[in-house]
């Protein structure tokens, strides 16, 4: 039996409904869903018919991923009179609806197992997709067939199969990949071009699904074009991936994993000692430092207080979170209710403004405490500034309240 890259594989144990998957393939399998979300561009969903979702209905027949060695999902467990098709393929891979054992009008049709003529009855495909215009939408699909009894497919959308985006028929240009959009119809069985569309009432996200109508059908690309007018050539567009954006990154509060509540020391804490130009908020680095610049404000605690307004009494786990500065390290006390209850000193560093942890343990709060921050701006002689030496602002983030 040939192996599968392990993404593969892992899609493949996932479609097959295998209970016994390792983590480690979970975990693989969890990344090639992720991975593979789309988006409608501009009118335009351009996707690899292989990177599906998920798969049901897939006991009797099921769509398997062929790569460009030949290599297939399962390979050796069911039957296929055909040699593998990847060359011409987009990407190199395609999926086909396996086992195949009606190849030609001689061989028993049997509805339910080797034809399915009601859409999403049988090995029932889905893709997600994300659409900024509703509408309709005209279904192309890259397919290859071989001979008059594996052209067939049925697509739908959000769990209805509209009547118009049933049956896609490929008639013409057998024996090599074509595109069609046409609709096997009573009066026209090999349809006209553009004759299949599905409705999308809604913008958002939609599922888009896609079932089996006869085995031995071959998939490699599907297309949904607003434009009437657009006809696919060769391989057609790029896939229309939703690239998920790049969250902003913590900057802040860095080692804090779980808390109940953060208090802030601008927006949480009231100035005591004098007016706001004793604190002031620096915008740069998101905390509140003592404006040294006045002389008269180095070397003494400069003080800010937060009042508890919660009905009922909670304990909770505290921390004092600071930053640490190369100039000089500022002393901190935590008051409650004007008794200390911590006192720290933030530590010698080559880092600059680098956040510090300070535990204060379990602390309860009632409602109308008063708990209080103060630090000083002190020096310790290291960094040069005119005729003296830098002043370190005592400067802090805010206190965090863990549930303990």
């Amino acid at each position: 039996m040939k192996l599968l890259p392990l993404s593969l594989i892992s899609l493949s144990l996932l479609l097959a409904g295998c209970a016994n998957t390792e983590k480690q393939v979970e975990i693989e399998i969890e990344k090639v869903v992720q991975n593979k979300n789309y988006k409608e561009q501009n009118g335009l969903v351009v996707i690899e018919a292989e990177n599906f979702s998920s798969q049901v209905l897939s006991d009797t027949r099921r769509w398997l991923v062929f790569d460009q060695t030949g290599n297939i999902s399962d390979d050796g467990l069911f039957a296929d009179p055909d040699t593998p098709h990847a060359e011409g393929a987009s990407g190199n891979s395609y999926i086909e609806i396996l086992p195949d054992n009606r190849t030609n009008h001689d061989e028993e049709l049997i509805t339910g197992e080797n034809f399915m003529p009601t859409a999403g009855k049988m090995a029932v495909l889905t893709y997600p997709v994300f659409f900024t215009q509703p509408g309709r939408y005209y279904i192309w699909g890259r397919a290859f067939s071989t001979g008059p009894e594996d052209n067939g497919f049925h697509f739908g959308l959000d769990g209805e199969w509209q009547e118009s985006s049933q049956r896609l028929q490929l008639c013409k240009g057998k024996h090599e990949w074509t595109w069609s959009s046409q609709q096997r119809r009573p009066a026209n069985h090999c349809g006209t071009p553009k004759t299949l569309w599905i409705d999308v009432e809604t913008a958002g996200q939609h599922t888009l699904m896609m079932s089996m109508r006869e085995d031995g059908a071959e998939l490699d690309k599907i297309i949904l074009s607003k434009d009437e007018g657009f006809t696919p050539e060769g391989l057609g567009p790029d896939e229309t991936l939703y690239q998920l954006p790049k969250l902003v990154e913590k900057k802040t509060y860095k080692n804090i994993n779980n808390y109940a509540y953060i208090l802030n020391s601008k927006d949480d804490f009231e100035y005591e000692n004098g007016t706001s130009d004793v604190y002031y908020f620096d915008k740069w680095r998101g905390v509140l430092g003592i404006n040294a610049g006045k002389p008269e404000l180095r070397n003494k605690f400069i003080s800010a207080s937060y009042t508890h307004k919660k009905p009922k009494p909670q304990s909770f786990n505290m921390k004092l979170v600071t930053l640490t500065e190369l100039d000089g390290e500022s002393e901190y006390k935590v008051l409650l209710n004007g008794k200390v209850i911590g006192e720290f000193k933030n530590p010698e560093t080559n880092v600059d403004y680098a956040e510090a942890e300070f535990d204060l343990g379990l602390v309860e709060l009632k409602n109308g405490d008063k708990l209080t921050i103060q630090s000083n701006a002190v020096t310790n002689g290291k960094i040069p500034e005119g005729d003296i030496t830098a002043f370190a602002r005592g400067r802090w983030r805010g206190v965090v309240l863990q549930h303990p």
